[in-house]
């Protein structure tokens, strides 16, 4: 069965560690208005409220973030943004009926843009337009249509949301076709470690990839085994990065599950997943030791330990004793 592509975590992430340079490459103009010395503030509580009778859906995102104007001005700009990944005849009605509840709950108009992330070159809404009895009504809302956009400038100057950009497309391109998304997976992770990028960019980018080109568990399997022989041939020093990543994901996952769950139980099983998902396998003895292992911070401990060490042998030696 093929994975859901997590559209939505995906673009909420980018947008939340990316903003400037997606706005850098998606509007520009308002790019050059924003002091970014200042950090954005993304307003969840507020836009919640705001849309909390709206539809929502697993194929659109939707952020209000306030920012600092770079001309001095006192007032603070609100910036609605939404990104949508399929056709939707409804944006246009959604934006006006977005930007007058923002606009009577702050008492300030948003900017309002709209990032047109779906395939079909020829859908491009940007008004919202109604009249009646001689009463009318234009509202035109800013947009950004990603197939329009050049990604190689973009790449060749260290945008991290061109990297993005690049795997969101890959998603769209490759639909069903597992085999074709494993192997374009693989060269977009190449390219990102031979990058240059700065460490801390790749394992965001690295992360946003896994969610946008997920594969099936066997073509899972055999992308990692492909990505250790690659960095094993690589002159960067970056190892491991990917499966790391994942890893740290599946720990954070498990944990808040465990929050839920029962910590304790909930920790132990992640562990013996995360062992068998590194190693193909557990042993009894690892079994053995690790049910008997009563606290969850230790717990916790070997299956961060599952990421660095490089043997099944070298775990088991780790966790020796760890049952009294």
């Amino acid at each position: 069965m093929n994975p859901t592509t997590e559209y939505d975590a995906a673009w909420k992430s980018t947008l939340e560690t990316f903003l400037q340079p997606c706005l850098t490459m998606a509007f520009p103009m308002l790019a050059d208005l924003i002091d970014w010395s200042v950090p954005p503030r993304f307003l969840e509580t507020e836009l919640q409220e705001i849309v909390r009778d709206s539809e929502s859906g697993p194929m659109r995102v939707d952020k209000l973030v306030e920012v600092a104007r770079r001309d001095g001005g006192t007032d603070i700009l609100l910036v609605h943004i939404e990104i949508q990944a399929q056709r939707d005849d409804e944006l246009p009605r959604r934006m006006f009926r977005y930007f007058c509840r923002i606009f009577d709950r702050f008492g300030r108009p948003p900017v309002s843009l709209a990032v047109l992330a779906d395939p079909n070159p020829r859908w491009r809404p940007r008004d919202f337009n109604t009249s009646f009895a001689g009463c009318a009504l234009r509202f035109r809302f800013a947009t950004c249509k990603l197939t329009d956009l050049d990604l190689e400038p973009w790449i060749e100057a260290g945008n991290p949301v061109a990297r993005v950009i690049e795997a969101h497309r890959m998603a769209q391109g490759t639909g069903r076709d597992m085999k074709a998304r494993r192997n374009g997976k693989l060269g977009l992770v190449r390219k990102l470690l031979e990058s240059g990028m700065e460490e801390a960019k790749v394992r965001e980018v690295m992360r946003l990839i896994h969610w946008l080109l997920a594969l099936p568990v066997e073509e899972e399997v055999g992308f990692r085994k492909d990505v250790k022989d690659m960095e094993a041939n690589m002159q960067t020093k970056r190892r491991s990065t990917y499966e790391r990543i994942v890893l740290e994901e599946g720990i954070e996952r498990g944990l808040m599950q465990g929050r839920n769950e029962g910590r304790h139980s909930a920790a132990r099983e992640l562990l013996l997943d995360l062992i068998r998902v590194r190693f193909g396998t557990c042993t009894p003895s690892v079994w053995n030791r690790i049910e008997a292992i009563q606290g969850e911070a230790r717990l916790r401990e070997l299956a961060l330990a599952v990421v660095t060490v490089s043997s099944l042998p070298e775990f088991e030696a780790l966790a020796v004793g760890e049952a009294r």
